[in-house]
């Protein structure tokens, strides 16, 4: 229930109940058996009070039991008021019963026990039904009607709101799924924008200029060596970024670069298919982006190993494979066991072997039930 919820209903729960109780305790000399009329009027404000807690933050929900037995005070009440006034009094405020107990008739509405509300509505048309015709009042079809206006008026606004309310929730939760949709999409084009600007950057600045002096160096030179070096880092790039482009941001090709400068053999690939029903739908919005933040650290701690992360074409879940020292498998496998903050959102299950010297670690990373996205 929302805030403009709650204040649409606080307010005729409190007008009900500083009026209602009030005029209950003037009539009480107008009732032949006073500590009756007390004693409903207690009974009737517990149960509202019961029945309006999701106005303090409860919950909405509530057994089937809970409801009837708050049902069952509506007639109830009317038991204990009208049969002891005078005929002449049931249609003023000292029949206070069917006003006041439509707190609880409109609050079973709300949490979603209709049923309930009704059955409590009919109990008490039966009880006013038994009064008037044994009563000696002319036209009694419109002193019925009279007394069951009450009834009639809130159990309908009742219906009402709460179908009003369900139409607020499900147009407020659609809006919600398309301003994250926009998000989403946002984020992902600009994500598209600054790797298309890095390529072009690689290309004008890395690329080019190293084509350059390749086509201008004779391969028995001494720079030859560096160069072919200084290809293949290039080529590692553009393959990065080519093939897992969505695995990459600043951090992981600031990781990557450290750990292909230390030796280690890294190979990022994403083999979803990207578009309508791929790619990072397949799992949630925030699979990547949590895979992305516990890439580097892991790369990180890999020494000089050799390092497949790969995301197969279904998306739902990614592998890792780490290859060297028992010393780098085990430095890996403790931070994906550190599960945070690196590794929010992803369920990780590990496998580390090690013989004599020499480890390898096997990782299957899943979105864990219910995360929230890493930003």
């Amino acid at each position: 229930m929302t805030r403009v919820q709650r204040a649409c209903l606080l307010g005729a729960v409190i007008w009900l109940f500083s009026h209602g109780p009030l005029v209950a305790l003037l009539s009480l000399h107008q009732h032949r058996w006073p500590g009756l009329s007390v004693t409903a009027l207690l009974a009737v404000l517990a149960v509202s009070a019961a029945a309006v807690r999701p106005l303090l933050g409860g919950p909405i929900a509530l057994s089937r039991p809970a409801a009837l037995a708050m049902a069952t005070v509506v007639p109830l009440s009317g038991l204990a008021v009208t049969p002891f006034l005078d005929e002449g009094l049931w249609r003023t405020y000292a029949n206070w019963w069917p006003g006041l107990t439509q707190i609880v008739v409109a609050a079973l509405v709300l949490r979603r026990r209709p049923l309930a509300a009704l059955g409590a509505e009919l109990a008490s048309a039966g009880v006013l039904a038994a009064c008037v015709l044994s009563s000696g009042l002319p036209h009694r079809a419109v002193a019925f009607a009279a007394l069951n206006q009450p009834a009639l008026v809130w159990f309908t606004a009742a219906v009402g709101v709460r179908l009003l309310f369900d139409r607020t929730a499900r147009d407020v939760a659609r809006y919600t799924a398309e301003e994250s949709a926009s998000v989403a999409g946002r984020a992902a084009a600009e994500a598209r924008s600054r790797s298309a600007q890095r390529r072009r950057e690689d290309l004008e600045h890395d690329v080019v200029p190293l084509l350059r002096r390749v086509a201008l160096t004779d391969p028995g030179e001494p720079s030859w060596p560096g160069l072919a070096r200084a290809a293949l880092a290039v080529e590692r790039r553009l393959r990065d970024d080519l093939r897992a482009r969505d695995l990459l941001d600043e951090d992981v090709r600031v990781a990557l670069r450290r750990a292909r400068g230390r030796g280690c053999e890294v190979d990022v690939v994403d083999d979803r298919r990207h578009g309508p029903g791929g790619g990072d739908d397949a799992a949630g919005p925030g699979f990547t982006a949590a895979l992305r933040a516990l890439l580097a650290p892991a790369l990180d701690a890999c020494g000089t190993a050799r390092v497949t992360l790969r995301l197969p074409p279904q998306g739902r879940w990614a592998t890792l494979s780490v290859d060297g020292s028992a010393q780098e498998a085990g430095a890996v496998a403790a931070v994906l066991g550190a599960g945070h903050p690196p590794g929010a959102g992803l369920v990780v299950e590990t496998d580390v072997r090690a013989v004599g010297g020499a480890g390898s670690l096997w990782a299957e990373l899943r979105p864990a039930p219910g995360a929230r996205p890493v930003p």
